[in-house]
């Protein structure tokens, strides 16, 4: 288990000697979060330490964890991430928060003697006909956890989200 002062030991280390000043520590239920000022860049916010793992999540300037950082504790510790649909309560609603969070796909072909793969977004009857087989799983990053939460809230549809991960 990490403690606040080794919880700031690393969030200073994951931000480079002397880049950022770290400010009063504030518990989560699963990790430390610290404001922060950045000395060399104005991008970054603060940095959530994980208690069990230790990992730093930076956050970003304009990303909702940075304002609401127990947000971390209902699932958002990740940059990227999965987000599984698990049950649909108002599909028009669920559809048009998963089109607007522009989940990625990956066309995969080949040309000019070459395998290409390139992201899209999905469409519109792409996330529909994800959402015909339960659970769906579709990508998600911390710009869209407000969204999220706002369709857990109206109960638009349940969902949990998971680390993403390249492979396996």
């Amino acid at each position: 288990m990490v403690d606040e002062p080794r919880a700031r030991e690393l969030a200073r280390a994951e931000f480079g000697p002397g880049a950022v000043v770290l400010g009063q520590a504030r518990e989560l239920e699963l990790g430390w979060y610290f404001p922060c000022i950045a000395k060399t860049s104005d991008v970054w916010v603060g940095a959530v330490v994980d208690k069990e793992s230790g990992r730093v999540l930076k956050l970003m300037k304009h990303v909702p964890l940075s304002r609401d950082p127990t947000l971390y504790d209902r699932g958002y510790r990740w940059l990227s991430y999965d987000v599984v649909v698990l049950s649909i309560g108002d599909i028009e609603e669920t559809v048009r928060t998963l089109v607007a969070m522009h989940s990625i796909t990956v066309d995969v072909y080949y040309r000019y003697e070459k395998v290409w793969r390139v992201g899209r977004a999905l469409t519109e009857a792409e996330v529909r006909d994800r959402l015909a087989m339960l659970p769906a799983v579709f990508t998600g990053s911390l710009s869209y956890a407000d969204a999220l939460e706002l369709a857990r809230d109206a109960g638009w549809f349940e969902f949990t989200v998971l680390e993403y991960r390249e492979r396996g």
